[in-house]
């Protein structure tokens, strides 16, 4: 038995609801069990998850999603996963090394390619005889991909430690272009007020006398 990540993109929306609700009330199967799953959809270019469930430890609410596959649809709908499957744009150039992650994050990166706008899919945490999980999706129009767990859970560990290191360089230069506003807006006051007492002595010849009393 493998641990696999098995990702089935659908053509019709409806059916990929269909399956995943008959895959929440049938975990198990002949060669495979279901540990964790979750349906996705990509609207105007970010991937939500719509619904999932997990069958980990302690999980009292089976709407709750589990390490690995939370782990992956957080990525997958955060500004990495953005990246990944739309275009190497806007945050791109907040990291000098996002290029080379996403070059070799390629597990994670092919699922988020894969998930075009306006398409849904299901993706699944299963332990399996390859390919036994196959058999959930007969019958529906559905591209399957899968990969080692493992290599999903590498790859996920990664993109968090990229997702970091963009968000501090973000937060750095933001707090920069903060910094060099306030400085900007206090040269302008500062020229304000020196422009009034310029004024203010012109108008009144330097002389305390000519100051009207309040």
């Amino acid at each position: 038995m493998k641990n696999n990540v098995v990702v089935a993109v659908f053509e019709v929306e409806s059916e990929a609801f269909q399956v995943f609700t008959e895959l929440r009330t049938k975990i198990t199967g002949a060669g495979y069990t279901a540990a964790e799953a979750a349906l996705l959809r990509n609207k105007d270019g970010r991937i939500d998850m719509v619904d999932g469930f997990t069958l980990g430890p302690g999980a009292g609410d089976d709407t709750a999603m589990g390490i690995m596959i939370g782990s992956l649809v957080g990525i997958l709908g955060g500004p990495i996963g953005v990246i990944l499957g739309a275009s190497i744009g806007g945050l791109a150039g907040s990291a000098s090394d996002t290029n080379r992650a996403v070059d070799s994050v390629n597990a994670v990166a092919v699922v988020a390619d894969k998930l075009y706008d306006g398409e849904t899919a299901i993706v699944a945490l299963v332990q399996e005889e390859e390919p036994a999980f196959d058999v959930v999706f007969s019958g529906y129009k559905t591209t399957i991909i899968r990969y080692d767990a493992a290599d999903i859970a590498a790859d996920v560990e990664e993109l968090r430690k990229l997702e970091e290191q963009v968000s501090a360089e973000v937060a750095d230069q933001m707090k920069a272009e903060r910094k060099a506003d306030r400085a900007e807006r206090k040269a302008a006051h500062e020229e304000k007020v020196s422009n009034r007492i310029d004024q203010f002595i012109e108008a009144t010849d330097g002389s305390v006398a000519n100051i009207a009393p309040l």
